[in-house]
């Protein structure tokens, strides 16, 4: 039995904090079909989601030079933007919990910083975390595991002590690669197969348990909110 313990969070973006995993695939698909290009569910799984825009135009695009890409980025920006997504149920729920018990929270997405700020903004959550990583502040994307050793540094907290909320495979793999602990979140089971402990369908699949005591856990069983949040796993 090895115990983990846990003094921060970091949640991805897409697909954990907000339900974008629709608009994302429609807003490639549909500016890639204008260039003469369809894109298979396939691509989708293993090239879009949780990967960084630069890396998907150029596997889906490789034989376009660098201006026709930058066009079709900026294209794909527009469409994602101000698209207006749910968040992921129970994602507020948990925020406010942590949040009241002065555990920090990390944004680390592979998203740009004026889609980050309308997505905060419009849910209210433009002070929920102590820091954002974003795809400008690392020259390496998701699968590599920079985003959430930047995201532990900024926060001043031991890599092995941040619990990590990724849906994508690539996120999976950086947040474990990193050093952190991973769950999954959405219906992808295979994210166990990459380093996720455990993948549940939203935040209201993950069991929580309110805990008085000064130092709390989250188990197999559920989760116990305190001061600090700890993991037990059996290893």
């Amino acid at each position: 039995m090895t115990t983990h313990t846990f003094t921060a969070v970091c949640f991805d973006m897409d697909g954990v904090l907000i339900q974008s995993r629709d608009v994302i695939e429609h807003a490639w698909s549909s500016v890639a079909r204008k260039y003469g290009v369809e894109i298979s569910q396939d691509f989708i799984h293993e090239h879009i989601h949780g990967r960084p825009g630069e890396y998907t135009l150029e596997a889906l695009f490789p034989s376009f030079d660098q201006p026709t890409r930058r066009i079709i980025k900026e294209q794909v920006d527009a469409a994602e933007e101000v698209a207006v997504c749910s968040l992921v149920p129970g994602v507020a729920t948990l925020i406010s919990h942590l949040r009241e018990r002065s555990v920090p929270l990390a944004l680390v997405t592979s998203s740009w910083p004026a889609r980050i700020a309308y997505v905060l903004n419009h849910h209210g959550l433009e002070t929920a975390f102590e820091c954002i990583v974003s795809r400008e502040d690392v020259s390496r994307g998701k699968p590599a595991p920079d985003c959430y050793q930047l995201a532990a540094r900024k926060l001043n907290n031991p890599i092995n002590e941040c619990l990590v909320f990724e849906d994508s495979v690539s996120g999976v793999q950086s947040a474990v690669s990193s050093g952190a602990i991973c769950l999954g979140i959405g219906h992808d089971v295979s994210l166990r197969n990459h380093g996720a402990k455990s993948v549940y369908a939203d935040f209201n699949a993950l069991p929580t348990i309110e805990s008085s005591t000064p130092t709390s856990r989250l188990t197999e069983k559920g989760l116990a909110l305190g001061s600090h949040i700890s993991r037990r796993l059996t290893s």
